[in-house]
């Protein structure tokens, strides 16, 4: 008969997934395992492995199964987990805040935002604009001008792929910016200062978070996100990229920077814009904010900055640029807003054409039986969700006459007239 003084079991408290740590020994031998001691089959196997390798009799079996769950007992009960306790707080203690923006409507200070799109397309360039802005204190886009409203702040970026010296300031000079505000962490250097190694996380987050605090920092840019992952976790992993961007969040919040991440699509066509953004969609809810960069489907040359995700405010309007050279480097120049959304740009514009000829359908429609007001045609429009922009180059395209009422009324729309008579 096998007793205490001959053998000794020992278990170490159970994991996340249940499985502990088991170790037993007999004299000098010793046998370690791992497993989830609750589960009855589980522990007959390793009775089996222990009966084995001790050369114990088959009656050893029973004092083995009692030994186990005593010491496994003893384990969670001794467990320092246990002395932590949930901290519960009631919303009525908590006081409601204001969402703080670095961009109004489109970048939301303390948290993070996310651009996609192809590359090529003008997502690191505009990322040095909103850099630059921020550097000299100056409106956001669309503006073009100073308007004293903003104050100077700091810019970190790591950027795993533009040359700095060749592409990064270069770009930086003609977007004017204030390059004593501008910081770039390329790397992290060894005590040795010979050594170096790429920027890690969650591992350098500390790190980060000290540079932003010190430098009075902004926005921080990582561009692309992918390429300041750690090795050990995969992009395509929820629980991975909710471990690494869950402590980035808090980092945001705790210094009020914006935390911009550049992120490349990926092949799966035919999906919603949502679901275009490389990796795992948890990088997705991770941000309070996600934009897309592409072609404007009406002018290649162009470019539009579309809403994807916002859930600190009503959905901003679309955003045309443009990529314009200077000298031997290029800038953003910013245009008007518009109606194209990120479904549009993925779509080729077929979603957006398909919206004018349906409002051309609504007008015609709604005036073939005679003049009515603007406005009524307009909100008839708006039920499809068919835009004011759209509803009037549908009235352009259609050659609409508008009349006013009266002096103080409203203005009518009547069909182009045919032979001579209006409709």
């Amino acid at each position: 008969m096998v007793t205490d003084d001959q053998l000794a079991i020992t278990c170490a408290p159970a994991e996340q997934n249940n499985r502990r740590k088991v170790v037993v020994k007999l004299g000098a031998v010793m046998h370690v395992d791992r497993f989830d001691v609750d589960q009855q089959f589980v522990r007959a196997k390793w009775r089996e492995a222990v009966v084995s390798k001790f050369s114990l009799d088959d009656d050893a079996h029973e004092y083995l199964e009692q030994k186990l769950m005593k010491v496994a007992e003893a384990a969670d009960e001794n467990d320092d987990r246990t002395v932590w306790q949930p901290s519960v707080v009631s919303l009525d203690d908590i006081a409601p805040q204001q969402t703080d923006w670095l961009w109004q409507d489109y970048l939301p200070a303390g948290t993070i935002t996310v651009i996609d799109g192809d590359p090529g397309l003008g997502k690191s360039q505009l990322t040095i604009d909103l850099a630059a802005r921020l550097s000299r204190g100056d409106a956001m886009p669309p503006a073009s001008a100073p308007d004293g409203m903003y104050s100077q702040k700091g810019t970190l970026i790591l950027n795993a792929e533009d040359d700095p010296s060749r592409t990064l300031r270069p770009r930086l000079d003609a977007a004017g910016a204030t390059m004593k505000n501008i910081h770039l962490l390329r790397h992290m250097d060894g005590f040795s200062g010979e050594q170096q190694r790429p920027v890690s996380l969650p591992l350098d987050l500390a790190v980060v978070e000290n540079v932003v605090r010190h430098f009075n920092i902004g926005l921080c840019v990582l561009d692309p996100f992918v390429a300041y992952l750690d090795g050990k976790l995969s992009m395509n992993s929820d629980a991975d990229v909710r471990r690494c961007l869950g402590q980035v969040a808090v980092m945001a919040e705790r210094t009020g920077a914006a935390v911009l991440l550049v992120r490349h699509l990926n092949k799966k066509s035919g999906l919603s814009a949502i679901y275009r953004g490389g990796g795992s969609i948890g990088i997705t809810g991770a941000a309070r904010a996600v934009f897309m960069v592409g072609e404007d489907p009406t002018d290649p040359d162009s470019r539009i900055l579309a809403c994807v995700k916002c859930n600190l405010a009503p959905e901003p309007p679309s955003l045309r640029f443009h990529i314009e050279s200077v000298g031997t480097t290029s800038r953003v120049r910013w245009g008007d807003s518009c109606e194209v959304s990120a479904a549009d740009m993925l779509q080729g514009g077929k979603s957006r054409g398909a919206k004018l000829n349906r409002a051309k359908e609504i007008i015609e429609e709604i005036l073939g039986t005679g003049p009515r007001g603007s406005n009524e045609v307009l909100q008839a429009c708006k039920m499809e969700q068919i835009g004011e922009s759209t509803f009037h180059k549908a009235r352009k395209a259609l050659g609409i006459q508008a009349e006013k009422e009266s002096l103080s009324g409203g203005w009518l729309l009547t069909l182009p007239s045919q032979n001579g008579a209006a409709f």
